[in-house]
């Protein structure tokens, strides 16, 4: 049997998360089992902190920033807490990212939003890894246009997605997607925000946060749960804006990598 790792800690913090979650009960605000946590964990006189940052790198690079829910004795395991039905394959991929980040011995993803506390361990089996690159078998639509460049493009965002993994926030994985682009030497500017007109009158400018690759495609990178048409007639009006053919929609929320090609009209 595989020894439990922090075996005694961790047993008097699962000893916490009952007390809590039998106190409190299921679908509270998370805000709220956080600080419970925390006034439990201290009242057993264990060290935590919430909200501690962790920088986030990309090829060396800083990216961004990742803030552990409650980490525990100085990383020897943290915190990643949930009020959702049940816990998820995302939430235990989103808690080995923060291993990844935070080199922390164990995570415990822990679930309030159900009528019995559960709880997963993930000791870390990360450390020292290296994300092997993604092999180039994306293969565009027939008659997409520039599909050179879109498959250089896709590989990209997948080599970012296998190396972050899931679970942090847009701007992370749009910094690290415009790092790689840099590292295969592909030209690419980015648009913060762009002029709005109605019958060739400026309304004003929108925030836009879009990536114009080699000043052909434009790339949309976001981690959202949920892409629906809105973001591609969104993308498509943006598309129109800039007077450009193809965009690339590359939603980095889930456990695989979401790409969608947007043409500017939707025949495509």
């Amino acid at each position: 049997m595989a020894e439990i790792i922090h075996k005694d800690l961790s047993y008097a913090v699962r000893g916490v998360l009952f007390d809590v979650h039998n106190q409190l009960g299921p679908l509270l605000p998370e805000k709220f089992y956080q600080e419970a946590v925390v006034i439990g964990l201290e009242a057993e006189g264990i060290a935590c902190q919430t909200e501690k940052p962790f920088a986030v790198h990309y090829c060396g690079v800083e990216v961004g920033r990742y803030f552990v829910d409650v980490w525990v004795e100085g990383g020897e395991l943290l915190l990643e807490l949930k009020v959702a039905p049940a816990i998820l394959p995302i939430h235990q991929a989103q808690a080995i990212s923060y291993l990844k980040v935070t080199d922390a011995d164990l995570a415990v993803v822990v679930n309030f939003g159900a009528n019995s506390l559960k709880d997963v361990r993930l000791p870390n089996g990360v450390r020292g890894e290296t994300a092997v690159p993604h092999p180039t078998t994306y293969q565009p639509p027939v008659n997409v246009p520039l599909p050179e460049l879109a498959t250089e493009i896709v590989n990209c965002l997948h080599r970012v997605h296998l190396a972050l993994g899931p679970g942090f926030l847009h701007q992370v994985y749009r910094r690290a997607a415009m790092v790689e682009l840099r590292e295969q030497s592909i030209g690419f500017n980015y648009i913060k925000e762009s002029p709005v007109y109605f019958q060739g009158i400026e309304l004003g400018k929108h925030e836009t946060r879009l990536i114009l690759v080699e000043d052909n495609i434009l790339v949309a990178a976001f981690a959202v749960k949920e892409s629906d048409e809105t973001l591609k007639a969104r993308l498509r009006a943006q598309l129109r804006r800039h007077n450009k053919e193809l965009g690339i929609l590359a939603n980095f929320y889930g456990t695989k990598l979401d790409i969608s090609l947007v043409r500017r009209t939707t025949t495509n």
